[in-house]
């Protein structure tokens, strides 16, 4: 039989903490009490609430500062709903409590009814979003799996935690120099996610073996409760059909021109053939490619080509 939602509450009157518990129990409900934000937060350690219930002001850590280091420090707790409570002026205590993270608001004197209705709506929007999102994973899990490209997953501190079937053979066979050359990259994007910066870079393995690593930092998402990781895309460029240049115009946000020139350079010409080619001079050419460079963040015309024949898309995208 599924357990009752368990509610954390945090008041500092001991009589109206009791009363309040009762009104819960009565409706169904299992209940964990706190007298502070700082016992709250301690409950945290060793139990998963299905809500947070919390007076404003109490002594210590009052429900506010509460507030931030639970939204601060349980990201994977992102889900739980936190309903504030106050006999303080509403407008001014909803607008601070909706910065501050809160969910909802209640005042004091409490007027039960609307306590246990407004519980019963924040739990089943938290079960709805819930659902929404092991959907969501459950579909990303069978992308991740299919994906034509190797996928790893680190965590900040470079270990790793998950690999796809493609990257698991990469691995296999090229696993030493692979994980030797991914080491310091895996790291630096580690401190950019861990900071909540976004960020990316490319490594190319080797001049002579087109293996390619895509590696992004992945800040926590607050949304979903994940926590901060590192992906690396690893890709066999010598395996990868060429997008049009349309799909690389739009993608990289190129000039068609640029479009043009990185589409002939991932078909085998060099800069000087695609001078010929387009009937401009090498200078131009170079002009062109250092624009390409900067909108692509690769830093060579070997890393360019990788990256552009290791998107796993079909080359007709658009």
């Amino acid at each position: 039989m599924k357990e009752a939602p368990l509610i954390l509450c945090a008041e500092d009157e001991a009589q109206l903490l009791r009363d309040i518990s009762d009104e819960l129990r009565n409706a169904g409900y299992r209940v964990a009490e706190a007298r502070d934000g700082v016992e709250l937060l301690a409950h945290l350690e060793q139990m998963t609430p299905d809500l947070l219930l919390c007076d404003i002001m109490m002594p210590g850590l009052d429900g506010y500062g509460m507030l931030a280091r639970f939204r601060r420090d349980y990201p994977h707790l992102a889900h739980v709903p936190v309903v504030l409570l106050s006999a303080q002026s509403m407008t001014e205590a909803v607008i601070r409590g909706k910065r501050a993270g809160a969910d909802d608001y209640l005042t004091k004197p409490i007027n039960y009814d609307l306590l246990l209705s407004t519980i019963e709506a924040r739990l089943r929007q938290s079960r709805q979003a819930r659902a929404g999102i092991r959907t969501l994973a459950g579909l990303g899990q069978h992308l991740f799996d299919a994906l034509a490209v190797g996928v790893v997953l680190f965590d900040p501190d470079g270990q790793i935690r998950h690999c796809n079937p493609v990257a698991r053979q990469v691995l296999r066979d090229h696993g030493s120099a692979v994980r030797a050359a991914l080491s310091d990259p895996v790291r630096r994007m580690g401190t950019c996610a861990h900071s909540g910066v976004e960020d990316s870079l490319s490594v190319l393995f080797d001049e002579n073996r087109p293996l390619m690593a895509q590696i992004r930092a992945c800040p926590p998402d607050p949304d979903t409760g994940a926590p901060a990781m590192v992906i690396a895309f690893l890709n066999n460029p010598a395996s990868r059909a060429i997008l049009s240049a349309d799909a690389l115009r739009d993608m990289f946000d190129l000039t068609p021109t640029e479009a043009r020139v990185v589409h002939l350079l991932a078909s085998g010409l060099r800069p000087e053939e695609i001078g010929r080619e387009l009937g401009v001079a090498s200078t131009t050419i170079a002009f062109h490619m250092r624009n390409i460079f900067a909108k692509t963040r690769t830093h060579r015309q070997a890393e360019l080509v990788a990256l552009v024949l290791s998107l796993p898309l079909h080359p007709d995208s658009r």
